[in-house]
């Protein structure tokens, strides 16, 4: 029967580990479960020595489930989708059609992607800002400009990383929100990411008309002090 029940474990650690993947229906409660199953009737009791070295296996699979952070796991297998982060954005970033525009030098796409838990788990929702850089452009017309005006170059790529860095200030209130619910439901949750989603699309909106798309210099000054005092906190 022992033998049956650590098969039963094996089964249930790699559908643990399956759900973790999808993230929705995990609870980090599950593998502990199964490390304190596994310690009470395999490790503690007196079994045999092949039965334990594979039970210790078991645990030690559990654990790295434990820990492993799920937003890892999402990082990884969506390692193709720009995340965001500190670094400068560079020219390789914009990877869709340049189109010509009277107005627009660039355009990028903030977004707000990842998964929201169903189970209650912590963390209730593991988001990223991204930017759907696959169609983020930059003119032509201004890339063969830029080659004679670099820093007309580093002011457009500064003043688009500001608009994913608005997005990123919004998402992190997003989380914080979540963060102080009690037991908020997949639509609460659901809710407050949308409504700040919105609400970093109308800021970049206010963004670029204060600035006008990064050309107003005193406009920029106060937007950088605004973007990095809330980045900072």
């Amino acid at each position: 029967m022992k033998y049956v029940f650590l098969g039963f474990i094996f089964l249930v650690t790699i559908l643990t580990s399956l759900i973790k993947l999808h993230f929705e229906f995990y609870h980090f409660l599950y593998p502990i479960v199964l490390i304190i199953l596994l310690w009470r009737i395999e490790i503690h009791g007196k079994t045999k020595s092949n039965r334990k070295k594979f039970a210790i296996g078991m645990i030690i699979l559990n654990i790295s489930i434990l820990l492993i952070p799920d937003s890892y796991v999402y990082k990884v297998l969506n390692k193709d989708t720009y995340f965001w982060s500190e670094k400068k954005l560079e020219i390789s970033h914009f990877k869709g059609a340049p189109q010509n525009n009277n107005q627009l030098m660039a355009v990028v796409f903030p977004s707000m992607v990842g998964k929201i838990s169903r189970v209650h788990n912590y963390p209730g929702a593991i988001m990223f800002t991204s930017d759907s850089n696959t169609k983020s452009w930059i003119s032509s017309d201004f890339l063969n400009e830029s080659k004679s005006n670099q820093k007309a170059l580093r002011q457009l790529l500064l003043h688009e990383k500001r608009h994913l860095d608005v997005t990123e200030v919004y998402l992190r209130k997003a989380i914080d929100s979540i963060d102080n619910l009690f037991f908020p439901s997949y639509e609460n949750k659901f809710q407050i990411l949308s409504h700040f989603f919105h609400m970093s699309d109308s800021i970049n909106n206010v963004f670029d008309l204060e600035t006008k798309h990064g050309i107003d210099t005193e406009y920029n000054k106060k937007w950088d002090n605004y973007v990095d005092s809330e980045l900072m906190q």
